[in-house]
């Protein structure tokens, strides 16, 4: 289903991840018990999970069992009842986690890079939310949420495996066939604003080592720069990146290097990342900062791309041998608009990514005034006083 962070406010973040977590709590003819039971006594599983841009719930069970899977998914999707006391429970279970967050400076640098980025855009908000918020939701604030996005037209079944698609088509209708039509969310989302200038931010932390992240928007999964955007991802992140054998490898500054973009139906933000010991920080912030520029100057090089190709088109061909990446992948490209089956044509397009478009797209989105530097590294010693006589 559409929804996740995007659908979110400062009120209620962490709602999506909330009610993900408590659909699977009981319906009105199960108890949680009994849908473990159910789905566990035929060697099946189950779980569900929430993200920037959506949320899903997943059974896999064997191909004999299908109708009992199917019945289970259908009974977790429509009628959940959201117990007080499990929402109570799962809302600690959150706020632990949001907590732990704030050990992980990685996490922490993020968060603080998309706060910076997306200013009061929803994808400026967290994918667990913040203590107040969640402390603050409710068994009732659930269902509405519910009931606004757990519907027909928001969401997309994926039933990949050893099965006829008939077969299948007469189960999930059958199963799903009261479900409320309702309307697709997310339709017409506020697009994030560009910044006008530079900001750098620094947070302290009582940890070893220092990370730091340089962010700047990236484009939504439906432009045609983002599978461009994607290759220069896979080009920064390998052990034979500029960034890794420069700064890791060759002048060992940093313990860890790359980049990362986050997939969205608006822009998501593209990040650059280090981790160093806080006493090399400096010198590895220069290096770091002038290789972007050579990157948004010059571009990635013809081998940087044919390797990236090939890692990309290699990745995608593995992680589509589980029935159940590619049923996940599959739904999602889906309800986010790029089409099911987006995975078979996803090859032609890399294919045709030129050096010209690589060049050009890093120029675009990199070599922009606005951008965000967020540096997470520990608190500055303080000096003893002087002895005074």
């Amino acid at each position: 289903f559409r929804g996740g962070v995007l659908a979110e406010t400062p009120s209620n973040n962490g709602i999506t991840s909330l009610m993900a977590r408590t659909l699977l709590k009981g319906t009105q003819t199960r108890t949680a018990e009994q849908i473990a039971q159910q789905i566990e006594s035929v060697g099946g599983h189950y779980n569900s999970s929430s993200g920037n841009n959506t949320f899903s719930v997943r059974v896999e069970v064997m191909k004999a069992d299908l109708k009992v899977g199917m019945d289970v998914l259908a009974d977790v999707i429509q009628h959940p009842t959201f117990p007080d006391a499990e929402v109570e429970w799962e809302k600690q279970v959150q706020i632990a986690g949001i907590k732990a967050e704030e050990d992980k400076i990685t996490t922490v640098a993020q968060n603080y890079l998309r706060q910076k980025l997306y200013a009061d855009h929803a994808y400026a908000l967290r994918t667990n939310g913040t203590l107040q918020s969640v402390a603050a939701l409710k068994s009732g604030d659930l269902r509405k949420f519910h009931e606004e996005l757990a519907v027909a037209k928001n969401g997309v079944i994926a039933v990949f495996g050893s099965v006829k698609a008939e077969e299948v088509r007469q189960i999930a209708e059958k199963a799903f066939s009261k479900m409320k039509a309702g309307e697709l969310a997310l339709k017409n989302v506020p697009m994030p604003k560009a910044l006008a200038a530079p900001i750098k931010e620094t947070e302290y932390r009582n940890k070893q080592q220092a990370v730091m992240m340089v962010g700047y928007l990236g484009a939504d999964i439906l432009n045609k720069d983002f599978p461009v955007l994607q290759l220069i991802e896979e080009a920064s992140n390998d052990l034979s990146s500029r960034f890794f054998v420069r700064i890791r490898e060759k002048n060992a500054l940093a313990y860890f290097v790359g980049a990362r973009q986050v997939p969205g139906v608006v822009p998501g933000p593209f990040f650059f990342y280090l981790g160093a010991d806080p006493k090399k920080l400096v010198k590895a912030q220069a290096e770091f900062s002038d290789e972007i520029s050579k990157l948004v100057q010059d571009g990635i090089t013809e081998e940087e791309l044919a390797r990236a190709k090939q890692k990309f088109l290699g990745a995608e061909a593995v992680r589509i041998q589980s029935n159940t990446e590619f049923a996940l992948s599959s739904a999602t490209n889906e309800i986010l608009g790029l089409g099911f089956d987006y995975n078979k044509r996803i090859k032609d397009i890399i294919g045709k990514v030129t050096l010209e478009n690589a060049r050009e797209v890093a120029k675009k989105y990199f070599g922009v005034p606005g951008s965000v530097e967020v540096i997470v590294e520990p608190p500055e010693k303080v000096q003893p006083p002087k002895k005074t006589n």
